[in-house]
């Protein structure tokens, strides 16, 4: 009886498919500012004219949003029954697969408290390593929404171009705070 339920048990789970194995990471967009901050910073990527990837739409394929960070308010973790906290703001998109076309990037200041925000936006190419970019900018106001370079990726994975764009891509009206 109990070799039948594990046969049975092992027939009633699925082999994965081939399209639920993720593939590996080929390029990563990272967006770093204080670790002290409260504020909380929001990465948006977008391919083409598809729709945006960020907190509202972590997975849009090739991008995937690997990290939502909110400022200082999410960086504890229990550990053992311990409380830690971890110092970092980071939010990371990930490209997993080589997908030609146009990849535009912004930033937005979800919910400032600081009179500035610095932040660093870091675009890495994985296969084989090489850094395509890595920029300064300043958030100065609540809402604010910034525009970072954009890259165009050929279908063998190769950045041909890095540019800047004027593309509204994260789903709020610059300045004005309301949800489109």
């Amino acid at each position: 009886f109990v070799m039948l339920f594990v046969i049975a048990f092992l027939l009633i789970n699925p082999i994965a498919k081939k399209a639920d194995i993720p593939v590996k990471a080929e390029f990563i967009i990272v967006l770093n500012w204080d670790p002290e901050a409260d504020d909380d910073l929001d990465l948006w990527v977008v391919r083409d004219d598809e729709k945006a990837v960020g907190f509202t739409n972590r997975e849009n394929a090739p991008l995937h949003l690997d990290r939502d960070d909110l400022g200082t308010s999410n960086d504890k973790i229990v550990i053992d029954g311990q409380t830690e906290i971890i110092k970092s703001n980071r939010e990371t998109v990930t490209i997993r697969g080589i997908v030609p076309g146009n990849y535009y990037i912004a930033v937005h200041a979800y919910s400032k408290k600081a009179v500035t925000v610095p932040y660093t936006i870091t675009v890495l190419k994985v296969n084989p390593f090489k850094q395509v970019y890595s920029i300064q900018g300043e958030l100065t106001f609540k809402r604010e929404i910034q525009q970072t370079p954009a890259f165009t990726v050929d279908a063998t994975g190769r950045v041909r171009a890095v540019f800047q764009h004027f593309k509204d891509i994260a789903p709020m009206k610059q300045g004005v705070g309301q949800w489109l």
